[in-house]
């Protein structure tokens, strides 16, 4: 009960945060479409992302709660003097990293070609943003091993407030790098402050220790597996900004459809996937230390939440992506034709909700054994496995959308192979047949339900969003009463057999 009250507490801020995100994004498009300004914004954008996922909620941090969790347990003064050192180290590294990349974006701002030279522009008052986000990633990592998640969930609602209110009141792609560079120091105050009331700020030190240079020696190869999706990603985009409009020069805004079907597919990976990930991961870092097979019993709980939550939601993406993306970005500079490259995005993604989040939770299991070979050999395969991919199916029709198929099945095939790998340590299986069978069952009928109504309620693609909004409405509640009647019954009796258990 208590996981999955942290997993409610998790969920209904990142709730929050995915709604005002989804006005954000509505906003972005409709006032500036996609335009090469915007792409070129949001390509800056994910390179302090990627370090976030790396160095913040990703690698660092993965890395670091379970031996700050284990240095608590023997020591709690040393557990805190070690917080501080990889808080104080990890600000000098970042640091010196961020001045880097702004001298280097400088010089690519005066010398580059135009399209290269906008990207470095709106990344130059970006950089020094992934200083404070890693930061307040660290310490959101202290935190949840203090059992407070309150914050940490709640961190990206202020991303997503201070963008909104950049382009409400400037309407500038140009101000847009400025309003995240505030974000990332207010996010690392909130967590500094959340600190100080759950037990102190841990002391800032600079002297190495052998439990830093363990978690130094266990970085390097999870940094990578921890940011596989982040990268890729990333990977996508710039392929995107290079290579689409080059191929067809009618395809503008190549990056910007990749960024608003990605958005959908984090919806649910955020509202389940990670919250699911961030709530069991010091139970499995506890699980650990008795075997691969406790750590398969408190898995169990953790896929079984995946498959009630994300199989419906992938079924749903997928048949509601047409509503959805007009209802929220066709308008404006957002025409049709962005929206119809748009849906079909989307309607990609949609098949990869549920081994994306499967990954991010298995990559955890390894990590809280401090095993990183496993994870570092199957990002090395799944990076060049979607590079590869990438640059062969956007040479078809398909163009963006093939970037988006590539990461999917990148995605699956990287899951199929941890599942594999744990099978052959003892964990059993990763899957309860029940957990998953009345959820699949349920899911398939509200996507025929869903189906047919959207089939009999047909209206024209340039229809208002009003309408739009009116049929993705009545979609989603259908969707939800035939899920809730087919799956509630079922899953009332599991959660009450736990709870008694």
């Amino acid at each position: 009960m208590r996981l999955w009250r942290r997993m409610f507490t998790l969920s209904g801020w990142t709730l929050s945060s995915r709604v005002l995100g989804l006005y954000r994004d509505r906003l972005l498009a409709v006032s500036f479409g996609g335009s090469v300004l915007l792409d070129a914004f949001i390509l800056a954008f994910q390179i302090p992302n990627l370090f976030r996922r790396l160095f913040g909620e990703g690698a660092l941090a993965s890395a670091f709660v379970p031996r700050y969790l284990r240095a608590r347990a023997q020591d709690p003064a040393g557990g805190e003097a070690f917080a501080g050192l990889v808080l104080t180290r990890l600000a000098l590294l970042l640091g010196a990293l961020a001045g880097a990349g702004m001298i280097l974006a400088g010089v690519l701002a005066a010398i580059a070609a135009p399209r290269t030279a906008v990207v470095a522009v709106l990344a130059l008052p970006q950089l020094p943003y992934l200083v404070f986000i890693c930061f307040a990633g660290i310490c959101a990592g202290a935190l949840q091993v203090r059992s407070h998640f309150w914050v940490p969930a709640a961190a990206p609602v202020v991303l997503n407030l201070v963008l909104i209110t950049a382009v409400l009141i400037w309407r500038d792609v140009m101000v847009l790098p400025y309003a995240v560079l505030l974000t990332g120091v207010l996010q690392a105050g909130a967590h500094l402050v959340a600190l100080a009331r759950t037990g102190g700020v841990p002391p800032l030190a600079t002297a190495s220790t052998p439990a830093l240079r363990d978690l130094r020696s266990a970085l390097a190869p999870t940094l990578l597996s921890a940011g596989m999706h982040q990268l890729n990603t990333l990977l996508d985009s710039v392929i995107a900004y290079a290579l689409v409009t080059r191929l067809e020069p009618t395809a503008v805004g190549a990056v910007s459809v990749l960024y608003f079907a990605n958005r959908l597919l984090q919806f649910p990976l955020a509202l389940v996937g990670h919250a699911t990930g961030t709530a069991i991961y010091p139970e499995l870092s506890r699980a650990a230390v008795e075997g691969y097979a406790a750590t398969g019993a408190v898995l169990r709980r953790g896929t079984g939440i995946l498959a009630f939550w994300l199989i419906p939601a992938s079924v749903g993406l997928l048949v509601v992506a047409e509503p959805l993306v007009r209802a929220l970005f066709q308008a404006g500079s957002y025409d049709v034709a962005l929206a119809d490259r748009t849906v079909l995005a989307t309607r990609i993604f949609a098949a990869g909700v549920l081994p994306l989040a499967l990954n991010m939770l298995l990559l955890r299991v390894f990590l809280a054994h401090l095993d990183q070979r496993w994870p570092l050999r199957i990002a090395l395969a799944a990076v060049g496995l979607n590079l590869v991919l990438n640059l062969v199916l956007v040479h078809t029709p398909l163009r963006e959308s093939g970037l988006v198929l590539a990461s999917v099945i990148t995605g699956v095939l990287a899951s199929l192979a941890s599942i594999r790998e744990l099978a052959r340590r003892g964990t059993g299986q990763l899957f309860d047949p029940g957990a998953a069978l009345v959820p699949l069952l349920a899911a398939a009928a509200l996507g025929l339900a869903v189906h047919l109504l959207l089939w009999w309620w047909r209206v024209p693609a340039s229809a208002g969003t009003g309408m739009h909004a009116l049929r993705l409405a009545a979609a989603v509640a259908l969707g939800g009463v035939v899920y809730a009647a087919l799956a509630g019954p079922w899953a009332r009796r599991r959660l009450k057999r736990g709870a008694a258990g």
